[in-house]
Formats: C-alpha cells, sequence, structure tokens
C-alpha cells in the first residue's frame, strides 16, 4: 500500500509517497507565517504533484508540531508556525485532496518510523527519544502509537527529576529537559567557561579531555540515564531510540548514557538504546505509516 506523508515544519515541508517504508518520490516546499489559509495552500502545492504521478496513494498522513486535538482533527496552536490556533487541518486538506488524512504529533511520526522501518524495526515495544534543544518522545506497542488520554503520552521532556533543579519550559523546576537537552549543557557550559558555548563546542571539548567539559557532559548523561531507567520501571519498553542532534553526535555520548542506564537499573533487567536511522526522512515515513495503519485497519 502506498501512502502520502507530510512533515510540517517551521520552515518547511517535506512530502513523500512511501510504501513498506520506502520512499518513492518525494517534495519540499516552503512552511509560510503568514496564517493557516497560506499553510494549507502550501501543503497542497506539496502534495498534489506527488499525487498526480502515484494514483495509488490511498490516504495521507500529516505529522505536525502540536498541541494536537486528535479526535477534531484540528492543530490547537503551533508554537513556530503563525495562524495555526484551533486549526482545522484535517478536515481542510481532505476537502482539497479527495483522501482520508490521518493528523500525528510530528515527534511520534518519527518515532515510528523507526519503530516500524527504522533502529527499532525489531522490538515489539520501543520508546523513541529526541535529545535535541529539548527532549521530547514517543511510546510505540506493535502498531499503535500511544497519545493518552489528552495527547500528552510521550512528553517525557517535562519529567521532574531534580525538584527545585533548573527551570523548564514548561515553568516546573528540574525537569529532565531542564538539566540534560543540548540548551540545558550550552547553558551549563556558557556559566562554567565565562563566555557564550554551543554544544558541539562542549562536546569537543569533552572529547578532548576537558575536565570542565567533561563533568557537565557526564552530568547530562547520568539524568538521561536516570530518565530512561524511570521509564523502564513504568513501561517496560524493549529498547530506546535515540535521536536528535545531541544523540547523534557520536558513540562518545552515547556510550555515557548506557553506562548511566545501567548504573540506575542495577539490580533490574538491561535495555536496549540504539541510536535514530533513518534522518531527516523519519517525519514523512512516519506519517505515512500512520496513514497506512489507519487505512488498513
Amino acid at each position: 500500500m502506498s501512502t502520502l506523508g507530510l512533515d510540517l515544519g517551521g520552515t518547511k515541508i517535506a512530502a513523500a509517497v512511501v510504501a513498506d517504508g520506502r520512499i518513492l518520490a518525494r517534495g519540499r516546499v516552503d512552511t509560510p507565517q503568514t496564517g493557516f489559509d497560506d499553510v494549507l495552500e502550501a501543503l497542497v502545492a506539496a502534495a498534489r504533484p506527488l499525487l498526480a504521478d502515484h494514483h495509488e496513494v490511498s490516504a495521507v498522513g500529516i505529522g505536525c508540531p502540536g498541541p494536537l486535538d486528535f479526535v477534531r482533527g484540528r492543530v490547537r496552536f503551533a508554537p513556530n508556525i503563525a495562524g495555526l490556533e484551533d486549526a482545522p487541518l484535517v478536515e481542510a486538506l481532505q476537502a482539497r485532496l479527495a483522501l482520508p488524512v490521518v493528523l500525528e504529533n510530528d515527534a511520534n511520526a518519527a518515532g515510528y518510523a523507526e519503530h516500524r522501518y527504522g533502529a527499532a524495526r525489531d522490538l515489539e515495544t520501543s520508546v523513541y527519544v529526541t535529545l535535541s534543544t529539548g527532549i521530547g518522545g514517543g511510546l510505540f506497542v506493535g502498531d499503535k502509537v500511544l497519545r493518552g488520554a489528552n495527547g500528552l503520552a510521550g512528553e517525557i521532556g517535562h519529567m521532574v527529576l531534580l525538584p527545585g533543579g533548573p527551570s523548564g519550559g514548561d515553568g516546573h523546576t528540574g525537569t529532565w529537559e531542564s538539566i540534560a537537552a543540548g540548551r540545558a549543557m550550552a547553558r551549563d557550559a556558557s556559566y562554567v567557561f565565562s563566555r557564550s558555548m554551543a554544544t558541539e563546542e562542549l562536546f569537543d571539548l569533552a572529547r578532548g579531555g576537558d575536565r570542565r567539559a567533561l563533568v557537565i557532559v557526564r552530568n547530562a548523561a547520568r539524568f538521561t540515564g536516570i530518565g530512561l531507567a524511570n521509564m523502564v520501571k513504568v513501561v517496560d519498553p524493549h529498547g530506546f531510540v535515540l535521536g536528535g542532534g545531541v544523540a547523534t553526535g557520536g558513540d562518545f555520548y552515547i556510550d555515557l548514557v548506557r553506562a548511566a542506564v545501567a548504573e540506575a537499573l542495577d539490580g533490574y533487567p538491561g535495555v536496549i538504546v540504539r541510536v535514530a536511522e533513518l534522518g531527516a526522512d523519519a517525519g514523512v515515513i512516519g506519517a505515512a505509516a500512520v496513514a497506512e495503519v489507519d487505512a488498513a485497519g
């Protein structure tokens, strides 16, 4: 079965016709910042040339930043896309494309692609963890994406690991994201080194053996290990897939995380920790996969 995946981002819209996790054709347009109607037109402009060449496409999936209202098929608001407030995305796209449309959170879509076709394809249950500027995730069991009662499942970066710690973006202190995300490491490095420092430079210094850089990176890895271990005790997945800029920085950091997970799970069964495989294509592949499952079921 062929389906169309759309990945709606703050700067670009990626589109692809996908069959069994393989991209058959792709397209891309810029994301307008001039309101919902223009975003809708851009999505249609990305989709129609591909649909014209692939009449076999049976459904459309769209990965979108949220929060989302899955029941009504609406975007509650998208922080980086102007004009998407209570936007009726599913209804509008179905009317324009004359195909069933399935809405999914963009992080869930990327994680679902890894679950079905990427690093977790041999695992029955997996958790996708984005380690980037922030920390997010997605939970997957078989063909199912777990969304939760209010669509909040996978907001793992907002788990509180250190009450009274740094302030997080959700207004709570000591969240996983506020301690261990890329932005948090850059914040700590800028303080320690008394100058602005990006995560990439911090990692370079740590790999080179700089004591202060190693302290920051090891601390972040330790809390990420604790976060993953806590999820094992709640969800007990077969494995984790780590994506995002921090996770794809090389074995140096992943080895620290794996060691921290093992320490935090002392006395418990171990768990698989892998790095994401699909890169920038994960969003469209996952969106198409969600549409495929919906169309088949």
